[in-house]
């Protein structure tokens, strides 16, 4: 071959390889992402914990998902939480462009049967859960719970708004022989904190402590309120720093145990963020590694340390083995726990 002709066939070679360089390169997740909107859709109301997080997630996730698309979030409540994870389970496309923030609790209506379950926890698209938390139980000075054992012994009146804030106590009461009295028909804990005050009731049981934290700040540094017991599977680093009194130190008994950590094991995924089943996997796998690059990302977490939003990641791996937890429970503990749920006023299980 010629000189002439190396010459030619070399940059044929370069022509080629630069008009074939950007095709190589291109990112079909970013090409499929660009220009398009993310939805949230957060299965509560405006204003609660499951909103606040979606907002903060909202916020930052679309500078991690390649192709940077805008993030919306859209409110969908209804029975509970159940109509938003139906819908995405169901109905949302599964096509990676629909994000729900779902009510961990209603593994339990699934486990238990519910009728109007239209979803399996076990399939969505699990990015993870932003928070990992507790329960907690808060109580006035009045109320004289110098040590977990004295739950036991004493009893105390304290504020419910229905949800956690009642079958929470009620299995305490049930399962390990708490005293606690309730008195219902607050419309929030935002009005139980000054009844508290006022010296209506003595405490509150059953509060998120990624809640609690926030929306109880100001009487936690006043001392009106001081944690007196945490209600979880594993001790919150925060709350066992404390010395708060932790729930599975009351019994002794294996069974009961077992029960607690079967009713207990959704605070692993207590923000849940899902899509749809079956999206293609490169854009699941993309969006997973947008939540926790979002979830780490600097200017996030200065946000959520002003307003005090508690952060504590758990990745799919994580919820997938909470969740067998749950549903690989022997029936044995499978039924009797859903018993005592059903018995602690939890609503929407089939008996």
């Amino acid at each position: 071959m010629t000189g002439m002709a190396i010459r030619a066939v070399a940059g044929s070679l370069v022509i080629a390889l630069a008009l074939g360089a950007p095709a190589q390169a291109r990112d079909p997740v970013a090409e499929f992402y660009k220009g398009k909107q993310v939805r949230i859709i957060v299965a509560s109301a405006t204003g609660g914990g499951y909103d606040l997080y979606a907002r903060y997630v909202a916020r930052h996730i679309g500078k991690h998902i390649p192709g940077n698309p805008t993030v919306i979030v859209q409110n969908m409540p209804g029975a509970g939480g159940l109509a938003a994870s139906n819908h995405v389970h169901t109905r949302a496309g599964k096509d990676g462009l629909t994000i729900g923030v779902l009510q961990g609790t209603l593994v339990y209506a699934q486990v238990g049967n519910s009728p109007n379950v239209a979803f399996d926890m076990r399939t969505f698209g699990w990015l993870g859960s932003a928070n990992v938390t507790s329960n907690t139980c808060v109580f006035s000075k009045r109320a004289g719970i110098a040590v977990g054992h004295d739950l036991l012994r004493k009893p105390v009146i304290i504020g419910g708004t229905g949800g956690s804030t009642e079958f929470v106590p009620n299995l305490l009461n049930a399962l390990i022989g708490t005293r606690f009295t309730i008195v219902k028909g607050y419309k929030s804990t935002t009005d139980i904190l000054p009844a508290i005050e006022r010296g209506e009731v003595d405490g509150l049981c059953g509060w998120g402590w990624d809640s609690a934290r926030v929306n109880g700040r100001d009487y936690l540094a006043r001392g009106v309120i001081s944690v007196g017991l945490e209600c979880a599977n594993e001790r919150n680093p925060e709350l066992a720093a404390l010395g708060v009194p932790f729930m599975m130190d009351l019994t002794q008994d294996e069974e009961v145990r077992k029960i607690l950590n079967f009713l207990f094991a959704y605070l692993v995924f207590i923000r849940p963020f899902v899509t749809a089943p079956d999206i293609p996997a490169e854009r699941l796998k993309a969006l997973q590694t947008a939540f926790v690059t979002t979830l780490k990302d600097s200017e996030f977490l200065a946000e959520a340390e002003r307003a005090g939003v508690e952060v504590r990641y758990a990745p799919p791996e994580r919820v997938h083995a909470a969740l067998a937890q749950i549903f690989d429970a022997p029936d044995a503990v499978k039924t009797r726990a859903l018993d005592e749920l059903r018995g602690a006023g939890w609503e929407g299980l089939q008996r």
